[in-house]
């Protein structure tokens, strides 16, 4: 969806910014020069090294272990190449 659109919807300018990941000004500037300037797209997320491993850690927590270490204790030997700190 580009910003002419989520404007339509009613969404701020912050909100804008927010649902595309662009600075405020670049929207306010897109949106300011109307037609003339190129339209923005939401730019994809890029996955996390822990998705794939989020059911085992959401099961872990529910089990109630909820320090980091001892989670990563379990992830790591399922192949967790991440840190402790996302």
């Amino acid at each position: 969806m580009n910003i002419f659109d989520l404007k339509q919807q009613g969404l701020s300018y912050r909100e804008i910014a927010r649902e595309t990941g662009h600075s405020r000004n670049t929207v306010h500037k897109y949106l300011r020069d109307g037609a003339s300037s190129k339209p923005i797209e939401t730019k994809p997320q890029r996955n996390s090294k822990l998705d794939p491993y989020k059911s085992e850690v959401d099961r872990l927590v529910s089990e109630g272990l909820l320090s980091v270490p001892a989670i990563m204790s379990r992830i790591v030997p399922l192949g967790y190449t991440g840190k402790e700190s996302i």
